[in-house]
Parts: structure tokens; C-alpha cells; sequence
């Protein structure tokens, strides 16, 4: 038989144990634009990262912090993008001007504040730098088939001996 303590009786909590769980869940959450934060720095703005480090920023409570404002912000400008609902609006028309209207809040507002702009001290992690833009368009070259080419002769016959039907074009 299985003792059970009377009612109205409770474990003893020490004046810690719950409140310090709260505030350990609550510091664990974090808002997806919170994390989408947090990989883009870690990416493409490493020294903003490293100086929050450096500074001693709590980075789970900073990036949630931020996420949270980005989600504040993209509401409300859902809210005033969306407007109010048209009569005789039905569900999937809704469901469509909602949806439209927070992508487009998402698009001005993640810029600003979640995905910035890589600096221009800040460096590219390996492999994804991209060449620089050219500046110099006169060395370029257009792509022309030319039937004259012998090349294009044969990959002309080739097609052909794929496709039975047609025949390779006539040498000029």
C-alpha cells in the first residue's frame, strides 16, 4: 500500500527551485526571427558577433530580445498592409491578402533588423565570397552560334542521329 501525504499538505519547495525554472525556459525561448538573427551575425557579421561576446551579452536574451521586436513591428505592419476585411471576402481570399500582407511586412522589416547587410570589414566565411562585380565590359565576349564552326557542325549531327526525324543542317 502506497502511503500518500493528507491533502492540503505539499512538498516543500525551496524558495528558489520554481522560480529560477521559469526564468530558465523563459531565457530558452526564442522566436524563430530570433534565431534567423543569430545564424545570420554568426555568418555574415562575425565581428558584430565576436564584439557581443567580448562585451559579455547574454546572446540567448539579446537575439530574443530581438526577435521578439521584429515580431512586434511585423504584426503591426501586417495589420496596416492587410486592412480591414472587404464584405463578402471569403476564407481563402482572406487567407491570401493575411499571408501577402506579412510577407511584405517581413520583407522591410527583416532587413533592418535581422538581416543586415554584411559590412564591409567584416569578412566572408570560406567558399561563399563571391567575385567581385566586373567593371571592365570590354573584354567580353558574346556567346553566337555560328553554323559555320565545326564544332557546331558536330554536335549538329549528333542531334540529328539522335532525332531520326530531322536531318543535320547543310555545311556552308
Amino acid at each position: 500500500m502506497v502511503r500518500r501525504p493528507p491533502r492540503g499538505r505539499r512538498a516543500a519547495l525551496t524558495p528558489t527551485s520554481r522560480p529560477q525554472q521559469r526564468q530558465r525556459r523563459r531565457q530558452q525561448r526564442m522566436n524563430r526571427y530570433g534565431a534567423q538573427a543569430q545564424r545570420h551575425w554568426q555568418t555574415y557579421l562575425p565581428n558584430r558577433y565576436a564584439a557581443l561576446i567580448a562585451e559579455g551579452t547574454d546572446l540567448n536574451s539579446f537575439f530574443s530580445t530581438l526577435g521578439d521586436q521584429a515580431l512586434a513591428q511585423i504584426e503591426d505592419l501586417t495589420r496596416q498592409l492587410a486592412g480591414p476585411d472587404p464584405t463578402g471576402e471569403g476564407y481563402l481570399d482572406k487567407l491570401g491578402r493575411l499571408n501577402e500582407a506579412r510577407m511584405a511586412a517581413e520583407e522591410q522589416v527583416l532587413p533592418e533588423l535581422i538581416l543586415i547587410d554584411p559590412e564591409t570589414n567584416e569578412t566572408s566565411p570560406p567558399g561563399t565570397q563571391s567575385p567581385p562585380p566586373r567593371t571592365d565590359q570590354d573584354d567580353w565576349i558574346p556567346m553566337v552560334e555560328d553554323p559555320t564552326d565545326p564544332r557546331w557542325q558536330e554536335i549538329a549531327e549528333q542531334e540529328a542521329a539522335m532525332n531520326a526525324d530531322s536531318e543535320p543542317p547543310a555545311r556552308s
